[in-house]
């Protein structure tokens, strides 16, 4: 009597592949995305996917979405950064300041970027070289920073504003902020390296089990000293992009952007407890919900407070299912 081959062994490659996606975080979070966008459709109306609209969406989520995916990086690798906001901050100081002092832009840019990297190498060599616990060397330098953005402050210089800078940071191509299609790209690279690339994949196998990597043959150490140096250079060039779009900085500049980026990337299938988890189209979509949720609330004129409790809910429904899928370890 002949066998006959159950469902999945009879179906296309091609169509189990997508309903293997459909059924992962990104495909979990691309139907919050889409029950996003249906309420705002049915409490806004048509108006919420005006192109007016969906600019100053694109714009408010941009920046977030570039800092949110090089420090993505870091959680793949088993490390959270939680200085990246104070970073955000103080690369905008410290761009502004030595714009203003009549220093060429471009060359402060590439000055900003090297502070990052040189903030992102002391947080990795705390941590992976004298075995220091990654929240308390980071929460450390979110406070070391944000003094220092402070003190330089006090005697801000004048608003600066720089026009190349601010005519990428506001322009937009066929009514889509050339920001965010800059975000998308370097999402769309970020999950090529992810997926794709054998430096992807030591970061996930580091993040997932750092012993196994290691008796892989795998870098732990310069795994994780990389990924905490993009992560703050991404904040850095966050920093950067802000005073591009508001032609200053304050001492405020970048607080709490750190929760709202992780919250978001949790939502998005990134786990904070586990590395090797999540995928950067999967941030994408997750900064989207809350950047569409946020939109909603601001047009229908409600208290800033219920965005807070609202991505709290989302946050713990994604961690729900997450848990009730059994999670996507590193394999």
């Amino acid at each position: 009597m002949t066998a006959i081959p159950l469902l999945d062994e009879r179906m296309p490659t091609r169509r189990r592949r997508a309903l293997d996606a459909l059924k992962g975080p990104v495909g979990s979070i691309g139907f919050m995305l889409a029950a996003t966008i249906i309420v705002g459709l049915v409490w806004v109306g048509p108006a919420f996917l005006a192109p007016s609209n969906i600019q100053i969406v694109g714009v408010s989520v941009a920046v977030p979405l570039i800092v949110a995916i090089m420090a993505s990086f870091a959680l793949l690798a088993g490390v959270v950064d939680l200085s990246i906001g104070s970073m955000v901050g103080f690369g905008a100081v410290i761009f502004n300041q030595l714009v203003a002092t009549g220093m060429d832009p471009w060359v402060v840019a590439g000055i900003t970027i090297v502070v990052g990297g040189v903030v992102g190498l002391t947080n990795a060599l705390v941590i992976v070289k004298f075995g220091a616990e990654p929240l308390a060397v980071t929460l450390g330098m979110l406070t070391v920073l944000r003094g220092l953005s402070q003190v330089i402050v006090v005697n801000a210089p004048p608003s600066t504003l720089i026009d190349p800078l601010y005519n990428v940071t506001q322009g937009a191509v066929a009514g889509v902020p050339v920001l965010l299609l800059i975000g998308i790209g370097v999402t769309l690279v970020a999950a090529g390296i992810v997926s794709k690339t054998r430096v992807g994949r030591n970061v996930q196998a580091v993040g997932g089990d750092a012993r196994a990597a290691a008796r892989a043959g795998i870098s732990v150490t310069r795994v994780r000293v990389a990924a905490l140096v993009v992560s703050a250079v991404g904040a850095a060039i966050g920093g950067i992009l802000y005073v591009g779009q508001l032609g200053s900085a304050s001492n405020v500049l970048g607080t709490g952007l750190e929760f709202q980026i992780y919250a978001a990337l949790m939502i998005g299938g990134y786990s904070i407890t586990r590395g090797g988890v999540g995928n950067p189209l999967g941030g994408l979509l997750g900064l989207l919900v809350v950047a569409g949720i946020t939109n909603i609330l601001n047009i229908q004129f409600f208290d800033p407070d219920y965005l807070d409790l609202i991505v709290a809910v989302i946050l713990l429904a994604a961690v729900l299912v997450d848990r009730f899928r059994g999670g996507d370890v590193f394999e």
